[in-house]
């Protein structure tokens, strides 16, 4: 069984990897869906690698997306 969520971590790690602009208009364009703070755990891991990846330019768009985010998640506190 753990081999499994390994996999399917790596291949999430992986599709991220190969376009990082596109998951994250992907997390942009589901906003609304994130709303339990395991849910936006779990999409703020995904930023934090996304942030890395993309050019220092489009970063802002990672922060604000990452901020909006985190005012939610403070919210369900």
């Amino acid at each position: 069984m753990q081999d499994g969520i390994i996999q399917d971590s790596m291949k999430g790690i992986a599709n991220i990897a190969d376009n990082p602009y596109k998951h994250l208009q992907k997390i942009a364009g589901e906003l609304d869906n994130y709303d339990t703070r395991d849910k936006i755990d779990r999409v703020l891991d995904e930023l934090d690698f996304i942030h890395e990846l993309i050019d220092p330019e489009a970063q802002s768009m990672v922060s604000q997306v990452t901020k909006t985010l985190m005012e939610r998640y403070r919210a369900l506190a």
